[in-house]
């Protein structure tokens, strides 16, 4: 449960850090990053805050109006501020992160920090089956909702899914249907991990922070293998459910 003492300790900690709203921003994001507050718990009111820490309710509410814009935070009309509720993911379903964003009415963008073609090893060969002299194309990005990072991805393919990888677009799923190779099907290996380095940089989080990794191999109907993805999502940002019946 996150309390003003605990906004205040983390809050003064940071003494050095400006503007006070990014501050304050830094502060919030941390809490719920280490999870000293859950989805859906109410957060202090701006005149709490600004009493607490000192500082006035315009830098409360500058702080407030980017958590809400990067999916932080939520308003609720009458009921006070909430900490957002994780995106929610149904583990049956084989969609692209764009189309996970719309259902969650958020907008979806990515920043992409690497494309390259590769000599496949043994392990990728195996994988796609490829014949030696084949390569594959390895894109490795951060994506992203209403500008908050959430996913880091490293997303390998076989040479003949994109032929110009350069020119991908904003989902990769609909340039591989475009060449009627979007997968159908998937297996997907699911586990809580603690970010390194790398991952916690590219999702703003510190290291060793709470992650889940996705190993994904997305399959066509013939069954051959099109897509291996290494996801890193940030565990308090998504969440994967599941339907069962008997």
């Amino acid at each position: 449960m996150i309390t003003l003492d605990r906004i205040n300790s983390i809050y003064s900690e940071n003494r050095l850090a400006r503007p006070k709203y990014r501050r304050l921003y830094n502060t919030i994001a941390r809490c719920v990053e280490s999870e000293f507050v859950g989805p859906g718990e109410l957060m202090p009111s701006e005149r709490e805050l600004a009493q607490k820490l000192g500082i006035s309710r315009v830098t409360v509410r500058k702080a407030f109006s980017q958590l809400f814009e990067n999916g932080i935070l939520d308003r609720k009309r009458g009921s006070g501020t909430f900490v957002s509720k994780p995106i929610e993911k149904p583990v049956s379903s084989v969609s692209s992160f764009s189309e996970d964003m719309a259902k969650n009415r958020l907008t979806p963008s990515s920043k992409v920090i690497s494309i390259k073609h590769l000599e496949p090893d043994a392990h990728l060969a195996l994988i796609f089956g490829l014949a030696p002299g084949l390569k594959v194309v390895e894109i490795q990005r951060v994506r992203l909702a209403n500008g908050f990072a959430i996913a880091y991805e490293v997303v390998v393919v076989p040479d003949k899914v994109l032929p110009n990888p350069l020119k991908i677009g904003k989902s990769l799923y609909r340039d591989m249907a475009q060449r009627g190779l979007r997968p159908v099907s998937a297996v997907q290996k699911i586990k809580a991990a603690n970010a390194n380095k790398v991952q916690a940089s590219m999702l703003d989080i510190h290291a060793g922070s709470a992650i889940l990794h996705i190993e994904r191999h997305g399959l066509v109907e013939s069954g051959a293998i099109v897509e291996y993805t290494n996801s890193y999502y940030r565990s308090d940002s998504y969440e994967f459910v599941t339907r069962s019946t008997v």
